[in-house]
Protein backbone atom coordinates (compact mmCIF):
# COMPACT_ATOMS: atom_id res chain seq x y z
CA UNK A 1 0.00 0.00 0.00
CA UNK A 2 1.05 3.54 -0.29
CA UNK A 3 0.22 6.82 0.80
CA UNK A 4 0.75 8.66 -2.56
CA UNK A 5 -2.63 10.21 -3.27
CA UNK A 6 -4.78 8.41 -5.68
CA UNK A 7 -7.45 9.67 -7.24
CA UNK A 8 -10.91 7.39 -8.60
CA UNK A 9 -9.61 7.10 -12.08
CA UNK A 10 -5.88 6.53 -11.82
CA UNK A 11 -6.31 2.75 -11.50
CA UNK A 12 -3.46 1.61 -14.07
CA UNK A 13 -1.41 4.12 -13.93
CA UNK A 14 2.33 4.40 -13.06
CA UNK A 15 3.13 4.89 -9.17
CA UNK A 16 6.30 6.66 -9.39
CA UNK A 17 9.09 7.83 -6.76
CA UNK A 18 10.62 10.99 -6.05
CA UNK A 19 13.66 9.74 -8.26
CA UNK A 20 11.14 9.75 -11.28
CA UNK A 21 11.23 5.53 -11.09
CA UNK A 22 8.14 3.55 -11.51
CA UNK A 23 7.80 1.33 -8.61
CA UNK A 24 4.41 0.02 -8.81
CA UNK A 25 0.88 0.10 -10.81
CA UNK A 26 -1.99 1.86 -9.39
CA UNK A 27 -4.62 -0.32 -8.73
CA UNK A 28 -7.48 1.15 -5.87
CA UNK A 29 -7.73 3.43 -3.12
CA UNK A 30 -9.73 2.71 0.22
CA UNK A 31 -11.18 6.45 0.98
CA UNK A 32 -15.00 7.13 2.70
CA UNK A 33 -14.85 10.07 0.49
CA UNK A 34 -14.08 9.11 -2.95
CA UNK A 35 -10.98 11.16 -3.03
CA UNK A 36 -7.10 11.03 -2.55
CA UNK A 37 -7.48 10.56 1.17
CA UNK A 38 -7.06 7.08 2.14
CA UNK A 39 -4.94 4.41 1.40
CA UNK A 40 -3.82 3.94 -1.96
CA UNK A 41 -3.17 0.52 -3.09
CA UNK A 42 -0.89 -0.55 -5.93
CA UNK A 43 1.43 -3.65 -7.76
CA UNK A 44 5.12 -3.61 -7.39
CA UNK A 45 7.13 -3.38 -10.41
CA UNK A 46 9.15 -6.12 -9.60
CA UNK A 47 5.49 -8.17 -9.48
CA UNK A 48 4.47 -6.40 -12.58
CA UNK A 49 7.89 -7.36 -13.94
CA UNK A 50 6.93 -11.28 -13.57
CA UNK A 51 3.54 -11.21 -15.04
CA UNK A 52 4.24 -9.04 -18.53
CA UNK A 53 7.39 -11.58 -18.66
CA UNK A 54 5.15 -14.80 -17.90
CA UNK A 55 2.56 -13.25 -20.40
CA UNK A 56 4.79 -12.09 -23.08
CA UNK A 57 6.51 -15.90 -23.35
CA UNK A 58 3.30 -17.98 -22.88
CA UNK A 59 0.12 -15.38 -23.21
CA UNK A 60 -1.17 -16.57 -19.51
CA UNK A 61 -0.15 -15.85 -16.13
CA UNK A 62 0.44 -18.99 -13.85
CA UNK A 63 0.95 -18.09 -9.95
CA UNK A 64 2.58 -20.67 -7.70
CA UNK A 65 0.86 -21.77 -4.57
CA UNK A 66 2.15 -23.32 -1.34
CA UNK A 67 -1.19 -24.57 -0.19
CA UNK A 68 -1.28 -23.02 3.32
CA UNK A 69 -3.33 -20.64 5.52
CA UNK A 70 -1.32 -18.77 8.43
CA UNK A 71 -0.35 -15.61 9.57
CA UNK A 72 2.77 -13.71 11.05
CA UNK A 73 3.91 -16.11 14.82
CA UNK A 74 3.37 -13.55 17.73
CA UNK A 75 5.44 -13.01 20.61
CA UNK A 76 2.84 -13.94 22.48
CA UNK A 77 1.45 -17.50 20.27
CA UNK A 78 4.94 -18.09 20.66
CA UNK A 79 5.14 -18.00 24.80
CA UNK A 80 2.11 -20.14 24.48
CA UNK A 81 3.59 -22.69 22.12
CA UNK A 82 6.74 -22.80 24.53
CA UNK A 83 8.75 -21.09 22.45
CA UNK A 84 11.01 -17.93 23.37
CA UNK A 85 9.05 -14.82 22.09
CA UNK A 86 11.80 -14.11 20.07
CA UNK A 87 10.72 -16.53 17.69
CA UNK A 88 9.61 -15.24 14.47
CA UNK A 89 7.78 -16.62 11.10
CA UNK A 90 5.02 -17.60 9.84
CA UNK A 91 2.81 -20.19 11.74
CA UNK A 92 1.03 -22.59 9.43
CA UNK A 93 -2.79 -22.84 10.69
CA UNK A 94 -4.69 -25.00 8.21
CA UNK A 95 -2.57 -26.95 4.78
CA UNK A 96 -4.85 -27.48 1.91
CA UNK A 97 -6.04 -31.15 1.28
CA UNK A 98 -3.96 -32.41 -1.84
CA UNK A 99 -1.98 -29.28 -1.58
CA UNK A 100 1.67 -28.87 -2.07
CA UNK A 101 2.09 -28.40 1.60
CA UNK A 102 0.05 -31.48 2.15
CA UNK A 103 2.52 -33.76 0.07
CA UNK A 104 5.08 -32.15 1.79
CA UNK A 105 3.92 -33.11 5.14
CA UNK A 106 3.57 -29.90 6.88
CA UNK A 107 1.44 -29.60 9.71
CA UNK A 108 -1.34 -26.86 10.57
CA UNK A 109 -2.53 -26.33 14.31
CA UNK A 110 -4.90 -26.86 16.78
CA UNK A 111 -8.38 -24.83 15.06
CA UNK A 112 -8.76 -23.13 17.87
CA UNK A 113 -5.25 -22.53 19.20
CA UNK A 114 -3.32 -22.82 16.19
CA UNK A 115 -0.63 -24.68 18.72
CA UNK A 116 1.28 -27.68 17.10
CA UNK A 117 1.10 -25.82 13.55
CA UNK A 118 4.75 -26.04 11.66
CA UNK A 119 6.24 -22.40 11.87
CA UNK A 120 8.45 -21.35 8.80
CA UNK A 121 10.95 -19.61 9.12
CA UNK A 122 13.25 -19.39 6.39
CA UNK A 123 12.65 -20.48 2.67
CA UNK A 124 15.79 -21.45 0.48
CA UNK A 125 17.85 -19.83 3.14
CA UNK A 126 15.88 -16.41 3.23
CA UNK A 127 14.93 -15.62 7.18
CA UNK A 128 11.13 -15.06 6.97
CA UNK A 129 10.12 -13.26 9.85
CA UNK A 130 6.63 -12.64 8.70
CA UNK A 131 3.91 -13.40 5.95
CA UNK A 132 4.35 -10.89 3.59
CA UNK A 133 8.03 -12.01 3.39
CA UNK A 134 7.02 -15.63 2.31
CA UNK A 135 4.40 -14.77 0.28
CA UNK A 136 6.97 -12.04 -1.27
CA UNK A 137 9.34 -14.62 -1.57
CA UNK A 138 6.83 -16.83 -3.82
CA UNK A 139 5.15 -14.46 -5.88
CA UNK A 140 8.76 -12.43 -6.81
CA UNK A 141 11.49 -15.61 -7.21
CA UNK A 142 9.51 -18.35 -8.10
CA UNK A 143 7.71 -20.46 -10.56
CA UNK A 144 5.19 -22.86 -10.68
CA UNK A 145 6.44 -26.77 -10.22
CA UNK A 146 9.68 -25.18 -8.73
CA UNK A 147 10.93 -26.96 -5.59
CA UNK A 148 11.84 -24.73 -2.48
CA UNK A 149 13.16 -25.68 0.55
CA UNK A 150 11.38 -24.65 3.98
CA UNK A 151 13.30 -24.12 6.86
CA UNK A 152 10.33 -25.30 9.95
CA UNK A 153 9.76 -25.53 13.53
CA UNK A 154 8.32 -28.31 14.66
CA UNK A 155 7.84 -29.32 18.13
CA UNK A 156 10.19 -26.92 19.18
CA UNK A 157 12.91 -28.62 16.78
CA UNK A 158 14.51 -27.30 13.23
CA UNK A 159 13.58 -29.41 9.95
CA UNK A 160 14.00 -29.02 6.33
CA UNK A 161 11.48 -29.64 3.86
CA UNK A 162 11.19 -29.84 0.08
CA UNK A 163 7.97 -28.68 -1.48
CA UNK A 164 7.02 -28.34 -5.14
CA UNK A 165 5.06 -25.23 -5.27
CA UNK A 166 1.75 -26.01 -7.46
CA UNK A 167 -0.31 -23.41 -9.06
CA UNK A 168 -2.91 -21.12 -7.68
CA UNK A 169 -6.52 -22.09 -9.20
CA UNK A 170 -8.71 -19.46 -10.19
CA UNK A 171 -11.66 -18.68 -8.06
CA UNK A 172 -14.46 -21.53 -8.76
CA UNK A 173 -17.26 -19.97 -10.84
CA UNK A 174 -20.68 -19.85 -9.62
CA UNK A 175 -22.82 -21.76 -11.68
CA UNK A 176 -25.54 -19.61 -13.98
CA UNK A 177 -29.34 -20.25 -13.53
CA UNK A 178 -30.54 -21.95 -16.53
CA UNK A 179 -32.48 -19.35 -18.50
CA UNK A 180 -35.90 -19.62 -20.39
CA UNK A 181 -36.08 -18.59 -23.81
Amino acid sequence: HTDAAINPGNSGGPLINLAGEVIGVNTAIESPVRANSGVGFSVPSNVVKVVVAQLRDTGEVRYPWLGIAGGTLSPEMAEEMGLPRSTRGVLVSDVTGGGPAAAAGLRGGDPQTFVGGDIITAIDGLTITQFDDLLGYIVQRTTVGQTVELTILRDGKTQTVSLTLGERQAAIEQPQAPTTP
